[in-house]
């Protein structure tokens, strides 16, 4: 299980990789993910029409329309700049890896059963990377699924802009979460009493997608537990000259 509190600076996971300098969700972003010092990585899992888990955003593929009615084949033959969540996995070496579970009831691809929480929970045992995967969502059906699939996998609640979090803490914690995950701009205006109150019934906070320096700051000096950023080398830099005592 990941120790959701790193002791001088807040994690930072590239958003998709280091998407400011790369496609989002490719190869080339997670390379150079690793290579810009990024503790790990936020990417986005759906399925085929086949059941391959690959990483992909927005339900749909450009021209292709939705990624849900094409078999992989189809898809890399089109576009083989998306990959597999076990391509990904080849070149992340140890990083940790957030995985976000897509599953909104307002896309195509929305399964009520939630079986990617079962996929992704087996694929975590079968690489036995318990100790570097966070799995969230912002379906708490969803979430819940990948608790009942393995209790021991670390996981989080993401919640949308405008959410009310401090009133919500409560019951993401009691749901056997170890993480929240608000938008950035839901805790800036006043980071430690977000941070303070989670802290309080046990969550950890990492916060989406923080690039600007001023956010970076405010975040890093009111002990956020992680970033995740769509420049991980520059949000590193920051947080770096701004390490907590040790």
């Amino acid at each position: 299980m990941i120790d959701p509190t790193p002791s001088t600076r807040p994690l930072v996971l590239g958003h998709r990789g280091a998407s400011a300098h790369a496609g989002d969700n490719t190869i080339e972003a997670f390379e150079l993910a690793v290579a810009h010092g990024a503790d790990g990585v936020e990417l986005d899992v759906r399925f085929t029409a086949d059941d391959v888990v690959v990483l992909h955003h927005d339900p749909d593929i450009g021209e292709m329309g939705p990624l849900i009615h094409h078999e992989f084949t189809a898809l890399r033959r089109t576009h083989p700049e998306i990959p597999t969540l076990d391509e990904a996995l080849d070149v992340l070496v140890d990083l940790i890896i957030n995985v976000e579970i897509k599953n909104s009831p307002m896309e195509v691809d929305y399964d009520p059963t939630h079986r990617m929480a079962e996929t992704v929970a087996r694929w975590v045992a079968r690489h036995d990377i318990h100790d570097r995967v966070i799995v969230t969502s912002f379906n708490p059906s969803t979430s819940a699924a990948v608790r009942e699939a393995d209790g021991s996998l670390t996981t989080g609640q993401l919640v949308p802009d405008g959410f009310d979090i401090v009133q919500s803490l409560e019951a993401i914690a009691s749901a056997g979460h170890r993480w929240i995950a608000p938008w950035v701009g839901d805790v800036t205006g006043d980071a430690t009493a977000v941070v303070e109150a989670a802290h309080a019934v046990g969550l950890s906070v990492v916060v989406w997608t923080v690039d600007e320096p001023g956010d970076i700051g405010a975040l890093a000096r009111a002990d956020v537990d992680a970033l995740i950023s769509n420049d991980p080398r520059a949000t590193l830099r920051l947080v770096e000259s701004l390490r907590r005592p040790g």
